[in-house]
């Protein structure tokens, strides 16, 4: 592989969807779609210019490690995000979209999957795992930046944020429930209580909480004392949320859970002031990680297998992605009548987008189970998800700031 090649394709994208992300996101054009669609270019589907061969990795490997990656500091800045004091203030939210919200959409999304595609009741279970949750990266330009920033209000902004966070760590237990059942059926349930449940899920929110608030309070001691030479956060956290990752798996945990547990607990601790000073800089360094995941998913796009599915599988993967929301939302919305309105529910039932949290469980799941399908229905699903999402962002975004009293004010004040 030309490493000059590669350096130059890649930082080329990067720069160029970051010097006119503004431009982009007002077009309904976020950086996600277009670096898929980039991908796809450079790969070998169309211009030939790279192949996932040329990196001497197995694709499966060279994918779900980047998407781990990239996951662990897209969870960074989501959880960084959040203003002191959001989760004490937030919990009957929390409680709904994450403890009742998963399991419906779960449901709801394998019922769709089972009915439509014909495939094994474990598979349409397994895909519909896999795509439950919310994505963090996907869901960055209508919470972030500026047009996010006018037009989406900051309770919807900050919701979408948290259940992004928490759901893609706890949707490996969700995923590993398919897995065993398809693995190992006869001690599926008894290691999925014991070994998932306790010690990989309940174990990673433990040390997530224990690291995040001790390297939190050395942050603010060593500020204090002037012991470092900036004073930034942002030198911390990156490596922070890789160093959760790495221990997180070393010791055996959910470590998606770990990283954004940790860095949550991380921004609680250190001082508000500094989060707000450095946003901008985070998330323009976060771009530099998050985009090419979508540029390598391009590439890897199997769509000799898609045109061999035919019209109907596309339809019916698009419809579970958009019918689990859209069913879960509003059948809880009696719970949360009180946190958002009508316009803000119309809203948060659309954009629950799948993308890299789908890619890192579909390939976990393929490596364990062997099934290939799942693969390829899952980055159908993603393909789906960011084009849809993503053209949408930009309109449904303006038509919740023109029915919102509180954006409409602000902007005539401004």
């Amino acid at each position: 592989m030309d490493v000059n090649l590669l350096l130059t394709l890649f930082a080329g994208a990067i720069l160029v969807l970051s010097t006119f992300s503004t431009l982009f996101q007002r077009l309904s054009l976020p950086g996600p779609l277009l670096a898929l669609a980039f991908g796809v270019l450079i790969g070998p589907h169309a211009l030939g210019l790279l192949r996932m061969e040329d990196f001497g990795v197995p694709q499966g490997t060279l994918l779900e490690q980047a998407a781990r990656i990239t996951l662990a500091v897209g969870l960074a800045g989501v959880a960084l995000r959040l203003p002191h004091g959001y989760w004490r203030k937030n919990l009957r939210w929390i409680a709904v979209i994450i403890g009742l919200g998963m399991a419906l959409m779960l449901v709801v999304a394998t019922g769709v999957l089972w009915w439509g595609l014909g495939v094994p009741f474990l598979v349409a279970l397994l895909v519909g795992a896999i795509v439950t949750p919310t994505d963090p990266v996907v869901t960055t330009p209508i919470v972030t930046g500026s047009m996010a920033e006018e037009k989406v209000t900051e309770r919807v902004r900050h919701n979408i944020s948290a259940e992004s966070g928490l759901n893609d760590g706890l949707g490996y237990f969700f995923v590993m429930l398919p897995v065993l059942l398809l693995t190992a059926p006869d001690t599926a349930w008894q290691e999925l209580l014991t070994k998932v449940l306790l010690r990989e899920v309940l174990g990673a929110a433990v040390i997530g909480v224990l690291a995040g608030y001790l390297l939190g309070k050395l942050f603010v001691f060593v500020q204090d004392k002037g012991l470092m030479e900036e004073s930034s956060y942002l030198a911390f956290v990156v490596p922070l949320a890789l160093l959760l990752l790495g221990a997180g798996k070393l010791l055996g945990t959910d470590a998606v859970l770990v990283v954004f547990v940790g860095v949550a607990v991380f921004g609680q601790v250190i001082p508000q002031r500094e989060e707000e000073q450095e946003d901008r800089v985070q998330d323009a360094v976060s771009r530099l990680f998050l985009l090419p995941i979508f540029v390598l998913l391009g590439m890897a796009l199997p769509l000799a297998e898609w045109a061999a599915l035919g019209w109907g599988p596309p339809v019916i993967l698009l419809a579970a992605v958009l019918v689990r929301r859209l069913v879960t939302v509003w059948m809880l919305r009696p719970l949360f009548t009180s946190l958002h309105d009508r316009s803000e529910t119309v809203f948060l039932s659309w954009f629950a987008p799948v993308g890299v949290s789908a890619l890192f469980y579909a390939t976990l799941a393929e490596r364990h189970t062997g099934q290939h399908e799942v693969f390829v229905y899952t980055t159908l699903a993603i393909t789906a998800s960011v084009v849809v999402h993503g053209l949408t962002s930009a309109p449904l975004s303006a038509w919740l700031q023109h029915h919102e009293p509180q954006l409409n004010e602000e902007e005539h004040s401004a």
